[in-house]
């Protein structure tokens, strides 16, 4: 068992923390620290190549590292250490006094010390960023969460239908897709979300059941990936073309027999993560079987393809399908955000850049799951993701170029590490502020040192006072100046790999489904893209809001909660929009007449009204009161 000092390690963890740009969580620079008993420089090279304290596993495809943002490698011991005095010089002046206050004032603590087929290999944990067997929130969020839930329940959760005046569509406006049952509400916000990733509505609007051999015409499918396709079709055309602003989504959940949402202590995003998972295989066996049936050319829409990037150097390496993406969203660090996640996971501590992951066929879309695990220690940022992302960078084509650039990145945070060690060295002593003492011993000799009416008393206090000021002024400078080169490099270091050669692969945002820390179907509630105009929808409320609102809402960030499923597609050319789509005309023939029937019951419902309406003033205006106004 190790003792543990508790002011020096929280000293160390705050230098440790400094040295990895504030891009590290509390606990976890802790843990390393630990796990290095106490020494610094070999906690801060172990963070470097993404050690977070935890146990690691040994094969590539069952590790649970974390590694950190853009980190580099390991750096050699710094010229200049942390715990080094300050050389001051005092041009030559050997005043002893001079040197006695000094050393009274810094020196006041110790020093111290080939084969083909189906993969066989489970999914690698790479590509799912956090371990995948942690699906419970902490225990102060999860117990909030209960809590919280308690205090707000009420009968919010029960499935009720608009009333007939509430139910007609606006014009442009988004239609909802609610389910009967509230545990069942994740599911349907997915299949929901779906409908509005352009490519996926654009697919499924055109896909079409296979003509049975002897026949004439399609007809809808009986089983299989083909039938939840076809209550799919059915599902689309309804959002599409309805005038109805709420649509029941229990007989489309019905097929794809999702998990129920049972508990507050289930996360939805852990739920939601394997329903889109189970959705995007069933999609996709059924557009490859249309792409081969069709004689076209097999195009990936929401599995893309990975591997290690010396795949076609060693026969035995198997490549792996993959829809969605788990991402670590929970901490402090101004760090935490989509991108720099994904670079570091997708790095894998490797220096061999043969041993990268990397992406060899992309797919049309692509899904995040933003998880928030463990705890956090101070204040809690919310995750950052953009309204654009590049995945060149991760292409298998581009491993060089990225390699490259990321040589650049590392060799920029070791200059930047030893700037940050120097200025260290220059404000810090013993764990002593030597800023702060050499500013009390200018004010000793300006404001508290007596001269007893002695002149040459006081023309050597005031000759002390003004050395130390000049000290002072030139320190403050020297840190200045590489505060001010530390910012650059950091500017360079974001930017380095945002070049025209890795901006080519464009995907957008689309959809975002939030999670605001609650139990419940009002407690789920998501951000679409329709028509260049972003829609809050939750339940039965639509609202437009701008997209701000969506790349910044920080709901239910206290309870270890928020955004919790990210959906990306490639981008449209420029000002391309969808073409009406071409829904199977049965359906859109059944569609037509349901909005027929819905109009002639509203067109009934307001004569009615205004009948009723007539009714009431009759009963409130006798006739001889009538005959005055008509008169």
């Amino acid at each position: 068992m190790h003792y543990h000092d508790e002011a020096k390690e929280s000293n160390n963890i705050e230098l440790l923390i400094t040295l990895m740009d504030g891009g590290v969580d509390h606990e976890v620079a802790r843990r390393v620290l630990r796990k290095f008993d106490g020494d610094v420089e070999k906690a801060a090279s172990a963070m470097i190549e993404g050690d977070r304290g935890e146990d690691t596993q040994s094969s590539l495809w069952t590790s649970h590292s974390q590694m950190e943002i853009n980190q580099p490698r390991p750096l050699p011991p710094p010229t200049v250490r942390p715990n080094s005095p300050i050389n001051i010089d005092l041009t030559g002046d050997d005043d002893s006094e001079l040197s006695r206050a000094l050393k009274a004032s810094l020196e006041t603590a110790s020093q111290e010390g080939p084969m083909f087929g189906p993969s066989e290999r489970p999914p690698d944990a790479n590509w799912a960023m956090v371990p995948s067997n942690q699906h419970n929130v902490a225990a102060d969020d999860l117990d909030r969460a209960i809590q919280a839930s308690f205090e707000q329940a009420d009968t919010g959760d029960e499935y009720q239908p608009l009333s007939l005046d509430q139910q007609w569509r606006k014009e442009g406006w988004p239609v909802t897709l609610r389910p009967t049952k509230h545990t069942m509400v994740y599911a349907a916000l997915v299949l929901h979300a779906l409908f509005y990733v352009p490519q996926i509505r654009e697919r499924v609007a055109n896909w079409r059941p296979a003509v049975p051999e002897g026949s004439t015409e399609a007809e809808p499918p009986k089983n299989g990936p083909e039938l939840l396709m076809w209550k799919l079709v059915e599902t689309f055309t309804n959002m599409d073309l309805t005038k109805l602003v709420d649509l029941d989504a229990h007989e489309v959940l019905e097929g794809f027999k999702p998990e129920p949402w049972s508990n507050p202590a289930q996360p939805p995003g852990e739920l939601s993560h394997r329903f889109f998972e189970k959705v995007a295989s069933a999609l996709d066996k059924v557009f490859t079987h249309e792409f081969v049936r069709t004689g076209q050319a097999k195009q990936r829409i929401m599995q893309f393809q990975y591997g290690n990037s010396n795949f076609d150097d060693e026969p035995g390496e198997l490549l792996q399908d993959a829809s969605i993406v788990r991402v670590e969203a929970l901490g402090p660090s101004d760090t935490n955000d989509l991108v720099g996640r994904l670079s570091a996971q997708l790095s894998n501590h490797k220096d061999d850049i043969k041993q990268r992951q990397v992406i060899f066929e992309p797919s049309e879309v692509i899904a995040f799951h933003l998880v928030r695990s463990g705890t956090v220690m101070g204040e809690r940022k919310p995750f950052k993701y953009p309204k654009h992302i590049y995945l060149d960078q991760f292409l298998k084509e581009n491993v060089e170029l990225a390699e490259s650039k990321r040589e650049e990145q590392r060799a920029l945070h070791a200059e930047t590490q030893k700037l940050v060690l120097h200025n260290k060295s220059l404000t810090h002593f013993n764990d002593k502020d030597t800023l702060t003492d050499l500013r009390s011993s200018i004010y000793y000799y300006e404001n508290v040192a007596d001269a007893k009416g002695d002149d040459e008393r006081a023309r050597t206090t005031q000759i002390m006072a003004n050395k130390l000021k000049s000290i002072l002024a030139q320190v403050e400078k020297e840190i200045e100046a590489s505060d001010i080169n530390i910012a650059k490099m950091r500017d360079q270091i974001a930017t380095l790999l945002d070049c025209p050669e890795l901006q080519r692969v464009r995907y957008d945002l689309r959809v975002v489904l939030v999670h605001d820390g609650l139990y419940g179907r009002k407690h789920l509630y998501s951000y679409v893209q329709e028509k260049a105009a972003w829609w809050r929808i939750e339940d039965t409320s639509i609202n437009q809001v701008s997209e701000e609102n969506v790349l910044e809402d920080s709901v239910g960030l206290h309870l270890g909660a928020g955004p919790y499923l990210l959906l990306y597609s490639k981008a449209l050319p420029e000002g391309a929009e969808l073409l009406e789509l071409q829904w199977p005309p049965p359906i859109k023939i059944d569609v037509e007449n349901h909005n027929r029937v819905l109009l002639e019951q509203l067109q009934c419902s307001e004569a009615e009204s205004l009948a009723n309406q007539d009714k009431e003033n009759v009963l409130t205006h006798p006739q001889e009161d009538r005959m005055d106004v008509l008169c």
